[in-house]
């Protein structure tokens, strides 16, 4: 019975979903939007005082990019490196006007 209890709980959480954290730091506030494109979708970045972030679960392997569009009209991509279901991981970029740091 104890076999079968530990393979419910390592079922369980091998379902679980972990978030990942996408960051841009915009000190100039010079980006008007952010865009996280990953795993075959779009996600938009929500502005908290200097930094435009978003939590997404990760249900692919590879990578993406975050679109920056600039107040002067011009737009970046920041790129994201690789990520992969299940792993914790954290993203944070400076926004300048020649794109990502």
């Amino acid at each position: 019975m104890r076999w079968l209890s530990l393979v419910v709980l390592m079922a369980l959480s091998a379902c679980s979903q972990v978030e990942n954290t996408f960051i841009v730091e915009d000190e100039h506030r010079s980006v008007t939007a952010a865009k996280l494109f990953l795993c075959g979708s779009e996600t938009p970045l929500r502005r908290s005082g200097d930094r435009l972030a978003v939590s997404t679960v990760i249900e692919c392997e590879g990578g993406g990019h975050i679109t920056l569009r600039y107040a002067s009209g011009g737009e970046h991509d920041c790129t994201v490196g690789y990520v992969t279901p299940a792993a914790v991981q954290s993203f944070t970029y400076r926004a300048t006007e020649n794109g990502c740091a």
